[in-house]
């Protein structure tokens, strides 16, 4: 079963990481603002934006790290489906194509981030302490490597693009997705206790750190670590499995009681718009994301909405918008900063962004999916071609 609407939900949680990228850009981060004792919480006009954002409805449009949440269930959801339909299909021929899905797009990217922080030899930006994270190291081999190997997810092999963190983890997931999904598909409380447990477990930063310290050298350590976030992340796949193959008692329930969907609504509202201030607050985004994907299959006017020619489009170049729009931004900043105001700056990152989307989409991305599809039928002509859409 393929929910076209789904793709429009992604394409929208891509937009809100976008829109969360600009917030970094120009205000306090809304993550922790305006939480008492932040010290970017200074008087002034965009404090005072920030504050009311932070407090409103609007603050959904940038909980960029809760839209991360709605991905991994997505692709739960989706991949479950495509090992679904698949009863031919192996081991190999799914890692092939989830391969190919993922990983040249990415490459391309991380190679034009490289050759554009080499070209621009960025300086400190006043102001923007947030983008001067950003390429201010020297390009080397050994960064470059780094970045291409998928080492890690955070500090230094995360550098030329931030972005990446979620495709790590989404990659090395897939290497175990088929095992889970059976064992979900068989044993779907036991999996999801176990995936809730773990999560938990996995959320107490000093237990983690404690397991990762005495490991050395210190990249070995902050390889680990990134190892256990990505064991952490396989709750929200364990939920996108159990949306896929229990949606129908949960749009019966839904279908007994509709009183409760307006409810539900603002349930999800709220729980995506926790402030990510500790790592056991994404069990908020899980839940939410859940009870999201729940609502927009089963109502009508959500489903309507959501096939709108313009989020349909979207959707389509979701995966390449979150790709390229960083690297978009973090050019533009330090290229025009003194050049042009931050607003107008944004404008355009805005529509280079998508422009690039589309063009990474038709150049690379579907290229690359077709080939990854066609790989897997050279391997085995006996086996039908299965559209896999990850919904990343």
């Amino acid at each position: 079963m393929r929910v076209s609407e789904l793709d429009s939900v992604r394409g929208l949680a891509a937009f809100v990481v976008v829109l969360h990228h600009f917030w970094q850009t120009i205000l306090p981060d809304q993550n922790t603002f305006p939480l008492p004792g932040y010290p970017g919480a200074q008087p002034g006009a965009l404090a005072d934006t920030a504050f009311w954002i932070s407090v409103s409805p609007l603050r959904l449009l940038f909980c960029g790290h809760a839209a991360v949440g709605v991905f991994f269930v997505l692709s739960g959801f989706a991949l479950s489906k495509a090992l679904q339909g698949s009863r031919q299909s192996g081991y190999g021929i799914f890692l092939i194509r989830r391969f190919f899905r993922i990983y040249p797009p990415f490459a391309l990217v991380i190679l034009i981030a490289a050759a554009l922080s080499w070209l621009i030899h960025p300086q400190a930006v006043p102001g923007r302490d947030w983008i001067d994270h950003y390429w201010r190291t020297s390009v080397t081999a050994n960064l470059l490597l780094g970045h291409l190997a998928m080492i890690d997810t955070a500090g230094y092999y995360n550098s030329l693009n931030s972005c990446m963190w979620t495709l790590v983890h989404e990659l090395r997931i897939s290497f175990a997705f088929p095992f889970i999904a059976a064992a979900a598909f068989a044993y779907p409380r036991s999996v999801f206790a176990v995936s809730v447990a773990l999560f938990s477990l996995l959320s107490i930063t000093h237990l983690t750190g404690a397991l990762t310290a005495a490991i050395h050298p210190e990249l070995l350590g902050q390889i680990a670590l990134s190892l256990i976030q990505s064991v952490r992340y396989v709750m929200f796949f364990v939920l996108g499995i159990v949306l896929a193959t229990r949606y129908p008692a949960f749009d019966a329930l839904l279908t007994r009681h509709p009183a409760a969907k307006k409810y539900l609504w603002v349930a999800a509202a709220v729980l995506l718009a926790v402030p990510y201030s500790k790592g056991y607050l994404e069990l908020a985004y899980a839940a939410g994301a859940f009870i999201l994907l729940v609502l927009c299959i089963h109502t009508p006017a959500a489903r309507t909405f959501l096939r709108t020619p313009a989020l349909q489009w979207l959707g389509k170049v979701s995966y390449s918008l979150y790709l390229v729009h960083l690297v978009v931004l973090l050019a533009a900043v330090y290229l025009l900063h003194d050049v042009l105001p931050i607003a107008v700056i944004l404008l355009l990152v805005l529509i280079v962004s998508l422009c690039a989307a589309q063009l990474l989409n038709r150049a690379v991305e579907m290229p690359s999916n077709e080939i990854g599809k066609r790989l897997t039928v050279r391997k085995d002509a006996r086996t039908p071609v299965i559209s896999h859409n990850p919904l990343i």
